[in-house]
């Protein structure tokens, strides 16, 4: 991003904390946010339509988002402003897979950003327990079109840490994971054998 546009994000941001200019409303459980229309519709699809069509919201300038929590509807804000969002120290990576169903069904860049955020916070697990726990809410929260965030639980099983690549080993994992998100076992299944299709194009 360069200086140009850093400044106006930042210059936006700060209309938004002096409370000006606002022009809608976020509502999420009791909880309402102020925001300007521009920045919010012009970065997302969904509320543009909302706002320009007939519908409600292009006569109330309220938006209800209670389907989602309020530290999520905050970064989801903070993103729209600043390009990004920063969760507090204690939070984990299923933050980041509610986030992106938020994106999802929102706001597209937010979407991609999230994915990238979930890679990297990935790379941090160190227990088969943790990735485990992740699988069932990626695919229950995630539509099956959008495939980033499976491709990656995918990926990280078949090419796990060494620590846990011996857990998985040991398969005492599989029936619970296979009875409870049985479309992850049938993504890794085939995952294993488009891998092992290039490994054996080398003798065709």
């Amino acid at each position: 991003m360069g200086y140009e546009s850093r400044g106006l994000r930042m210059s936006l941001w700060h209309a938004r904390e002096n409370h000006e200019f606002m022009d809608l409303t976020l509502i999420c459980e009791a909880t309402q946010f102020s925001v300007h229309k521009v920045i919010v519709c012009s970065q997302s699809k969904d509320f543009h339509a909302a706002c320009t069509g007939p519908f409600k919201e292009s006569s109330t300038n309220e938006f209800d988002l209670s389907e989602f929590s309020v530290d999520h509807v905050k970064w989801l804000i903070d993103f729209l402003c600043k390009g990004t969002y920063q969760p507090p120290k204690d939070s984990n990576l299923d933050d980041h897979i509610y986030m992106f169903a938020i994106g999802d069904i929102r706001i597209e860049p937010l979407a991609q950003y999230v994915a990238e955020q979930f890679r990297c916070g990935l790379t941090h697990i160190l227990m088969l327990e943790e990735i485990l726990s992740l699988i069932p809410l990626v695919y229950n929260s995630t539509p099956e079109r959008r495939q980033e965030l499976r491709e990656q639980v995918v990926k990280f099983m078949r090419s796990p840490v060494r620590g846990i690549k011996e857990a998985i080993k040991s398969r005492a994992w599989y029936d619970d994971v296979a009875e409870e998100c049985p479309d992850f076992i049938k993504d890794l299944l085939f995952s294993h054998l488009e891998w092992s299709d290039r490994d054996w194009s080398i003798f065709e």
